[in-house]
C-alpha cells in the first residue's frame, strides 16, 4: 500500500510498529531511524486529520505524548529545584547598589554570592587561542537574592547579576573595557556572557559591550571588598550599575 493511499488505521499500526523498534531496538542506528519514521508518521496523519483526531485514533499515541510531556516538565522542575537548592546553600555578601538610566534606584542588602577563581588549563598543542587571557586565571562573580527578599531596580526585581575578571591576580583595579578591547584587537570570540544582568522578568538581558562605556572592577582587602562599575546594555535600554560588594571572611 502506497503511503498517501494509507488510513489513520494503518498510519496508527505504522506508527505503533516504529515506537515499539525505537524503544527495543539495541542499536542506537536502527532507533533513531525508527524515531524519524515515527515522527514522520505523525506528522502524515496530522496533515490528513488533525492533532486532536489523530490522538482519539492512534492507540498509545495520547498516553505517549502526555508521559513525554510530563517527563520533560518534571526534569526542568528537577533543574530548576536543584538550582534554587544551589543558590540557597551559597555564602551570603553585603551589596550596596545603585542604578541609573533605565532604571533608577538605590538598593542595600544581603545576596547569596559565588566567588570563584577559576585557572583556565594550559594550551591545546593543536590549537593556537589568540584571546591573550585564554590561560590566565579568571575571577566569577555571581550575585543572587536570597529567597524572600527582593532586590528591586525601580519597578523591577533582580533575578542575578553575573561578571568576570580575566587576568585576575588579587587586588587591584582592573579596567575591563581597556581588557575586552585588547582581547577583541587580538581577535578572540568574546562570550557576553562573561557580564550581564538578568531580570525577573520576560525581558532581554542587559549585556557590556566594548562599544557601550566605562567597565571596571577594584578589589580591596586581600579580596574581601569590590567596588563594581559597568554600563550595561539591552534592546530595552541602557543602565549604569554601580555596587559595594563585601564578602563574609571565609566566603
Amino acid at each position: 500500500m502506497r503511503e498517501e493511499d494509507m488510513g489513520l488505521g494503518d498510519l496508527a499500526k505504522q506508527w505503533a510498529k516504529s515506537k515499539a523498534t525505537e524503544m527495543l531496538s539495541s542499536d542506537s542506528q536502527k532507533a533513531a531511524s525508527a524515531s524519524a519514521d515515527a515522527d514522520a508518521t505523525e506528522r502524515e496523519a496530522k496533515d490528513q486529520a488533525g492533532e486532536q483526531l489523530v490522538r482519539t485514533a492512534f492507540p498509545g499515541l495520547a498516553k505517549w505524548k502526555d508521559k513525554q510531556e510530563e517527563s520533560q516538565r518534571q526534569a526542568e522542575e528537577d533543574r530548576l529545584q536543584r538550582l534554587r537548592d544551589e543558590i540557597a546553600a551559597l555564602p551570603v555578601a553585603q551589596v550596596q547598589m545603585r542604578v541609573t538610566g533605565w532604571a533608577e534606584d538605590a538598593w542595600f542588602g544581603p545576596m547569596h554570592l559565588r566567588w570563584e577563581v577559576v585557572t583556565p588549563d594550559g594550551p591545546d598543542p593543536e590549537y593556537t587561542d589568540p584571546d591573550p587571557y585564554a590561560y590566565r586565571p579568571y575571577l566569577s562573580v555571581e550575585l543572587h537574592p536570597q529567597t524572600g527578599n527582593a532586590v528591586s531596580l525601580g519597578s523591577h526585581r533582580l533575578a542575578s547579576w553575573r561578571f568576570q575578571v580575566p587576568g585576575y591576580t588579587g587586588d587591584g583595579s582592573y579596567d575591563l573595557l581597556a581588557i575586552s578591547r585588547e582581547r577583541e584587537a587580538a581577535g578572540a570570540a568574546l562570550a557576553y556572557d562573561e557580564a550581564y544582568l538578568e531580570l525577573d522578568e520576560d525581558t532581554d538581558y542587559f549585556y557590556c559591550y566594548t562599544d557601550s562605556g566605562p567597565w571596571s572592577v577594584t578589589v580591596s582587602e586581600g579580596g574581601r571588598r569590590v567596588a563594581v562599575s559597568m554600563v550595561l546594555t539591552s534592546s530595552i535600554g541602557d543602565m549604569t550599575m554601580t555596587a559595594d560588594i563585601t564578602r563574609e571572611h571565609g566566603s
